[in-house]
C-alpha cells in the first residue's frame, strides 16, 4: 500500500468518485510495525489497519488489511476488532454515517483476506463466529463484507454456505478470468458494483460499490408553487366589495336590443369576481422540497440563516447565541406541530380530521397514477363508446317540448342555499372561483348568479367559460 499512496492522492485530486467515496478497503497492504500511521495517512480519511502478525500466522511478508473512512460522511468510526492467523485475516470497523437509512442504526465494514493455502471450511467457520457475534450485539445494522481468496477456484469458499442470508454482489472477474474478490452484504440489492482500473501495478482490478439507494432529496428536485394567502380581514373586505357592486351594469353591457350575450355576461361577471379576489389576497411563490419537515416554519429558516451568518463571521459569542436560539426555535416549532396534530383527535365525530391526523403521523401519501401518453387512446375510447351508433343513419332532431312544459326557473333563495352548501375544501371549477368565496359571499352573489342561471336555462345554452378549463 505504501507505494500506491501517491497514486491514490492523484485519484482523489482528479476523480470526483474518489473524493466522495465513503469507505476504502485495501487487502494485502504488506504493512508492518515499521511503517507508522503517519506514513499512510490520507487527507480527509481516518485510517484503520490490521497488519500481519508473524507470530500468529507464521509468515512475515504479505497480508495485512487497511480501511479508510471518509470523515466528511462519518466522524465517529471506531475499530471493533482485528484477527490474524494462518487461516485468514480480517478487520472490523463500525461507523455511523451522517446520512443513513432509518432502517439501520449503524454500518459495519468487514475486510477479509484468505491466503491461498488456507483451509476454506475452517476459515469460514472463524468468520461465521465473528459475524454471529456482531449479529448478537447489533439489532439493526448494515454490513458490507469485502473478501479476497487467492485461488482460481472460489466455489469452495462460498460464504453463503454458512451465512445464507448474505448476498453476493460481484458478477465479473477481478483478475484475469477469475473472480477472486467478492462483496457480501446483508441487504439484497444494496449496491451496484462497477469495475475500475488497476491501482498502480496491482494484478487485481479495483471495484467500486455505488449505493442503489438514492435519498429522496436527490431523486426529486425542488418544485416552485404559487399559493394564495388570505389575510385576516380579506373575506370581510371581499363581502363589502360585492355589496357595493352594481351587478346590473354587466347585464346591460352584454345586452343588444332584446338579445343578451350570455357568453359575455358570464365571463365578465366571473372575471370581475376573480379580480376582486386578487385585490384582497396575496399570491406568493414557495419552494417545496421532498424532504421538507412539516414543522419547518419561516421563523426556523430565519434562525438558520442567522446561525450561518454568525458562523461565517467567526464570532464565537454570536455563534453560541444563534445556536441556542435555533435549538429553542426548533423545539417550539416541533411542539406547535405536535399540538396541531393532537387537535385532529379532539372531536371523535370528525372522521375527516382524524384521518388527516393519522396521515400526518404515518406520513401517508397517495401516489398519483401515471398518465397514458399513447396518442391513440382518445380514438380508441371514441370507437368503444360510439360502437352502437355506427349503423345509425337516422338524422338527429331536437325533440319539441310539449306545450304544457315550463322552463325551469330558479329563485334567489334556492341559489343562495346551494352556495352556502358548497364544500370549501374542493378545488375551483372552470370559473376559477374558490368554493370559499362562493360560500362566504353567497348573500352578495346570489342575485347575479340566479339571473345567469335562469338565462341559460331558458335558452338551453351553457356558457363555454363554465364548460372548458385548462388542466
Amino acid at each position: 500500500l505504501d507505494n500506491k499512496l501517491d497514486y491514490i492522492r492523484l485519484q482523489q485530486a482528479t476523480r470526483r468518485e474518489y473524493r466522495h467515496c465513503c469507505v476504502f478497503v485495501f487487502t494485502e497492504t504488506w504493512l508492518s510495525d515499521r511503517v507508522p500511521d503517519a506514513a499512510i495517512q490520507l487527507d480527509g480519511l481516518a485510517a484503520f489497519r490490521a497488519d500481519r502478525n508473524a507470530a500468529l500466522c507464521g509468515k512475515t511478508r504479505g497480508g495485512g488489511l487497511c480501511v479508510y473512512i471518509n470523515t466528511e460522511c462519518c466522524k465517529n468510526s471506531v475499530l471493533v476488532s482485528t484477527y490474524c492467523s494462518s487461516l485468514l485475516e480480517f478487520i472490523v470497523v463500525r461507523c455511523r454515517p451522517f446520512y443513513l437509512p432509518r432502517e439501520f442504526t449503524t454500518a459495519i465494514v468487514l475486510g477479509v483476506y484468505i491466503p491461498p493455502s488456507a483451509n476454506a471450511k475452517e476459515a469460514l467457520s472463524v468468520l461465521y463466529g465473528t459475524i454471529s457475534g456482531l449479529l448478537c450485539l447489533e439489532c439493526t445494522f448494515h454490513l458490507a463484507l469485502m473478501l479476497r481468496k487467492l485461488s482460481a477456484d472460489f466455489n469452495h469458499a462460498n460464504l453463503r454456505t454458512v451465512l445464507p442470508k448474505f448476498y453476493q454482489n460481484m458478477d465479473f472477474a477481478t483478475r484475469g478470468e477469475n473472480t477472486l474478490d467478492v462483496v457480501y452484504t446483508n441487504t439484497r440489492g444494496a449496491y451496484r458494483v462497477k469495475p475500475r482500473p488497476h491501482l498502480g501495478y496491482s494484478d487485481h482490478i479495483s471495484v467500486i460499490l455505488i449505493p442503489a439507494y438514492r435519498p429522496l432529496s436527490r431523486r426529486s428536485r425542488p418544485a416552485q408553487k404559487q399559493v394564495r394567502t388570505w389575510p385576516a380581514e380579506s373575506m370581510s373586505a371581499l363581502q363589502d366589495c360585492f355589496e357595493c357592486t352594481d351587478w346590473d351594469m354587466f347585464r346591460e353591457a352584454a345586452t343588444n336590443g332584446e338579445f343578451i350575450n350570455l357568453e359575455e355576461y358570464t365571463s365578465t361577471v366571473t372575471s370581475y369576481i376573480g379580480k376582486c379576489i386578487d385585490d384582497v389576497t396575496t399570491s406568493k411563490t414557495i419552494t417545496i422540497r421532498s424532504n421538507q419537515k412539516p414543522w419547518m416554519t419561516a421563523k426556523v429558516r430565519a434562525l438558520l440563516k442567522t446561525r450561518d451568518s454568525a458562523f461565517r463571521s467567526g464570532d464565537k459569542t454570536a455563534l453560541k447565541t444563534a445556536r441556542a436560539k435555533l435549538s429553542r426555535g426548533i423545539r417550539e416549532a416541533k411542539r406547535a406541530h405536535a399540538k396541531r396534530i393532537h387537535g385532529h383527535f379532539q372531536d371523535s365525530g370528525d372522521t375527516r380530521r382524524m384521518w388527516q391526523g393519522i396521515q400526518a403521523i404515518t406520513n401517508y401519501k397517495t401516489t398519483s397514477p401515471a398518465c397514458d401518453r399513447d396518442a391513440s387512446l382518445p380514438d380508441a375510447l371514441n370507437d368503444f363508446y360510439a360502437r352502437f351508433e355506427v349503423q345509425n343513419n337516422v338524422v338527429a332532431r331536437k325533440t319539441i317540448p310539449p306545450p304544457s312544459d315550463q322552463v325551469l326557473c330558479l329563485t334567489t333563495a334556492e341559489v343562495r342555499k346551494t352556495l352556502c352548501r358548497v364544500n370549501p375544501r374542493k378545488s375551483a371549477g372552470p370559473d376559477n372561483i374558490p368554493g370559499r368565496v362562493l360560500r362566504e359571499c353567497a348573500e352578495q352573489q346570489a342575485d347575479v348568479l340566479t339571473d345567469i342561471f335562469n338565462i341559460y336555462l331558458s335558452s338551453a345554452i351553457v356558457p363555454s367559460c363554465l364548460k372548458t378549463t385548462t388542466i
